[in-house]
């Protein structure tokens, strides 16, 4: 059973508002594909310093992935396919009906983990208690820098 730094949409709702709030004053009609845009840059540049920034996104990785191909398309049934990551980790870090929570939950995860984890780490926790945990490493599909 996943446990480990689950999304809590309640926890997460003023930092959403706040996100789209200031979206909308910029007058930006998509949310999701914003901040997309925005990682897809970020991605890129940390890229240039040897960072595989979406590494980064730990257990929240597959989860963004599948909001990020979604978004741009792609048949939810063939992402599954063709990254073959399991659905119960995509399920447990997706805040259900909400990408752009999603997206900001695994942001702060990301921002959480900067400073006391070591840059490319690709395996991540998702419960300490059954020691079960995911390598990134291991789905040849996923972004990557």
């Amino acid at each position: 059973m996943i446990t480990k730094l689950l999304p809590d949409a309640e926890q997460l709702a003023p930092i959403v508002a706040n996100v789209r709030a200031v979206l909308d004053s910029r007058g930006i009609t998509d949310p999701v594909g914003a901040v997309i845009q925005n990682m897809r840059a970020n991605a890129q540049m940390k890229a240039m310093q040897g960072v595989d920034a979406w590494l980064s996104y730990g257990v929240y990785l597959p989860a963004v992935e599948r909001i990020i191909a979604v978004h741009g398309g792609e048949d939810e049934a063939d992402f599954l396919a063709r990254t073959q990551y399991p659905i119960q980790v995509i399920e447990a870090y997706t805040v259900p009906g909400d990408d752009l929570a999603t997206l900001v939950a695994a942001d702060q995860f990301s921002l959480m983990h900067q400073l006391s984890v070591l840059k490319n780490t690709a395996e991540w926790c998702l419960n300490e208690d059954e020691q079960l945990f995911i390598n990134l490493n291991d789905f040849e599909q996923r972004l990557k820098m």
